[in-house]
């Protein structure tokens, strides 16, 4: 699976990055709306995939991961707006941006859409040039407008500290995971930055599939900066899903090196001295972080505990994660 989808810019529905053409994913109920609109998508270069059955909306996003979604408003007993809600609250889905589909044209109903969550919002019936120019706006101002990371396409600072202050909010009890990767600045110095950009692409890579392979609506995925990632799920979850990451990054951590220094295990960086230093393969490190309800005061708070906690693991070698076991502080941060 490839995290790093909205990389770029697309033109004639050509996504530059990938080498492939972008993906529509179109909901509606209408088979002759349905036709058409896939008609006017392959046309302009587009991939469209078609959903007759509003019910089968979020389970065909969690599998196409479309770049961007055209939804009817109005799917028999279930509504875009109500998909829309599950969309949002996937962390597979969250960050596809949404189009609607309706015959309502009055201002009021675009405006409750808009503010609902929607991207954009076309009218029926549609005039295809209209139809093609919006998708493709929406698509190019979707990485900017969600703040989304460009590197991996996951979500940035300001959708994470989002997510935690609403659980907060809602006097959840979730964990925090906080991955980083061990020697990264080495690494990067030895190979360059489009080879450091690879070894974050692959832990990005690693956290989604394992989030997906052991799936849960409490799940959510941040990318911090750099090599920095936050991970939000149910404590019950964290040790194993922490285990799992580290076991599978320690796998694919090998492919990345060149042969010689794979072999010895280590690359060889000099010092302005002269001395030559052995640093070891990179390995990652997370500190893990159980909110209590009403024990953090923000979601800045809940971040510096986790980095705390982070910054142990990291003193220890190789790729290892700590839970912090301390008695939670009466409230946390400010």
């Amino acid at each position: 699976m490839t995290v790093a989808r909205r990389v770029g810019s697309e033109k004639d529905g050509q996504h530059p990055a990938l080498g492939r053409r972008e993906i529509v994913l179109v909901v509606d109920d209408d088979e002759q709306v349905l036709r058409l609109v896939k008609r006017v998508l392959d046309r302009a270069g587009f991939e469209s995939v078609t959903v007759g059955d509003g019910h089968e909306a979020h389970s065909a996003a969690a599998e196409w991961r479309p770049d961007i979604i055209l939804l009817d408003l109005m799917l028999g007993d279930i509504t875009g707006d109500q998909i829309l809600t599950e969309l949002r609250a996937d962390f597979r889905t969250r960050l596809i941006p949404v189009v609607f589909l309706t015959v309502r044209s009055s201002l009021k109903d675009k405006v409750e859409h808009l503010l609902a969550g929607a991207d954009d919002y076309v009218t029926k019936p549609f005039v295809p040039e209209e139809l093609v120019a919006r998708l493709r706006s929406v698509m190019s101002r979707s990485t900017s407008a969600r703040e989304l990371s460009p590197l991996t396409g996951m979500s940035g600072n300001s959708d994470i500290l989002r997510e935690i202050s609403r659980r907060l909010a809602r006097r959840d009890r979730f964990a925090v995971l906080y991955p980083d990767i061990d020697s990264f600045k080495s690494y990067n110095d030895h190979y360059g930055f489009l080879r450091g950009d690879d070894v974050i692409k692959t832990l990005a890579t690693i956290i989604f599939e394992v989030l997906e392979e052991n799936y849960s609506s409490s799940h959510f995925a941040g990318h911090v900066g750099g090599d920095d990632f936050v991970i939000l799920t149910e404590p019950s979850m964290a040790e194993s899903l922490a285990t799992e990451i580290t076991k599978r990054f320690d796998a694919a951590v090998p492919a990345l090196y060149e042969p010689a220094d794979r072999e010895r295990g280590w690359i060889e960086m000099q010092e302005r001295n002269g001395n030559t230093l052995r640093i070891p393969m990179v390995s990652v490190s997370i500190g893990i972080v159980i909110a209590e309800p009403g024990t953090y005061a923000s979601a800045a708070a809940v971040a510096a505990r986790a980095a705390e906690v982070k910054g142990v693991a990291k003193r220890m070698p190789g790729s290892k994660w700590v839970l912090d076991r301390r008695r939670p502080p009466e409230r946390f941060g400010s």
